[in-house]
């Protein structure tokens, strides 16, 4: 990745947070990011490579019930699945995250046991499939090349490397509350795959 400036211009902390990126890294809003659309967030890192990246907020549920978002059929247990608003980029789109050692066909790796997309029949097959193994997502978060870098390096976000699949399938209260309560949650799964390159965008 090449970027418009000499990373020797940032201090030695800001170079060490992007080093942290990756597919699967996951990010936490600073104080110095000032679009709304990100305040408190968690952000985790499906995609990142030259061209850009793509991600999904995980602790902005949605309040509107599912039956309000899509029409609905079926059993009335899938019209109180919870649903989250990944970004404000395309709110009329839906995103799958799965949590699984068996992912559907055509689903793409993000980190060990999590998945995005996949090949479904219907929106009634999504629905049908156990909660604990899928999160729902309204809209994405998007960045161009070289921006979500550069907003690394002016200190917007702390990149971290937690264990995704437990990151994603814990209680909502997990990642809400004081951003250093969140970032100390975050902390203490960070670690499990700082030496795993394959992922790193190069």
């Amino acid at each position: 990745m090449e970027l418009p400036f000499p990373l020797e211009q940032f201090d030695e902390a800001a170079r060490k947070e992007l080093a942290k990126l990756k597919n699967g890294c996951v990010l936490l809003s600073k104080q110095e990011l000032e679009d709304p659309n990100f305040k408190s967030t968690v952000v985790l890192i499906c995609v990142h490579n030259n061209e850009g990246a793509f991600g999904l907020v995980l602790n902005r549920p949605s309040h509107m019930p599912l039956s309000e978002v899509f029409d609905v059929e079926g059993p009335k247990k899938h019209t109180r699945r919870k649903i989250y608003i990944g970004g404000p980029v395309q709110q009329n789109t839906l995103h799958v995250l799965q949590l699984s050692d068996d992912a559907s066909e055509h689903a793409v790796p993000i980190a060990e046991g999590v998945y995005l997309g996949g090949e479904w029949e219907s929106l009634e097959e999504v629905l049908a499939a156990p909660e604990e193994d899928l999160r729902l997502f309204l809209g994405y978060s998007g960045w161009g090349s070289g921006q979500l870098e550069t907003e690394i390096l002016r200190g917007a976000w702390e990149v971290h490397n937690p264990d995704v699949r437990q990151v994603v399938s814990g209680s909502d209260e997990f990642l809400v509350g004081p951003i250093d309560k969140i970032r100390s949650r975050l902390e203490a799964s960070d670690g499990r795959h700082e030496n795993d390159d394959d992922q790193r965008c190069v």
